[in-house]
């Protein structure tokens, strides 16, 4: 893991969180965002994808382009941190799905070497 963290209350917020996806977080390989319940996309997801009913956020590629979806898996976890279920992008789209990340505090060593990069 590098030496600055991008959130500073990311184990805190996500206890259960595995290491290797906190890393990853952390170095911006992946993303988290969190589930906008309200919208229509998701309630037909949880249809399909009963186990998707309890996930609270995603952690996803930011990397990957809209056209590039079918060859990735979202992965799903619940309030806690931990893994609910994992989809592949053949199967559902998040378009329309997800919200800013609520909770989570960017830390003031990130932001300080982003404004001098």
């Amino acid at each position: 893991m590098k030496e600055i963290e991008k959130y500073e209350n990311l184990l805190e917020t996500f206890p259960r969180l595995r290491t290797v996806l906190c890393d990853a977080i952390q170095n911006e390989f992946l993303d988290i965002k969190r589930i906008k319940s309200s919208c229509k996309h998701y309630e037909d997801a949880c249809n399909e994808h009963p186990p998707l009913k309890d996930a609270q956020c995603v952690i996803y590629s930011p990397f990957m382009k809209r056209t590039d979806h079918n060859y990735e898996t979202f992965i799903f976890i619940d309030d806690k941190g931990e893994e609910t279920c994992h989809i592949s992008g053949r199967e559902m789209e998040l378009e329309g799905m997800l919200e800013s990340m609520c909770g989570l505090k960017v830390s003031e060593a990130y932001s300080r070497s982003k404004r001098s990069a």
